[in-house]
């Protein structure tokens, strides 16, 4: 289980990937991954980032299904993770 400081420091690297695939200087709970100008490629993209990145298993439907960045870090949170969340995203 994630301590408190482990837990603020991947929600942090999860807006800084939202940040990186919109290219946008910030993001809210609010903030809609295709009204701020995302598409089906940028889905793609950060579901890839955040398996990659954050060894969280998200997936393409996940974002797509989750838009809102709120709902996402929820869906998120909950979702399995480490090395086998990573390598389930490879098959």
């Amino acid at each position: 289980m994630m301590n408190g400081h482990d837990d603020e420091a991947w929600v942090e690297e999860f807006a800084q990937l939202w940040m990186e695939v919109l290219g946008v200087d910030s993001i809210d709970e609010h903030d809609d991954f295709f009204e701020l100008g995302g598409h089906s490629l940028g889905a793609l993209r950060l579901a890839s980032l955040i398996q990659r990145e954050l060894e969280i298993a998200v997936d393409l439907q996940q974002v797509m299904d989750n838009p809102r960045y709120g709902d996402l870090l929820v869906v998120a949170s909950r979702a399995e993770r480490g090395a086998k969340a990573a390598a389930d995203s490879h098959r």
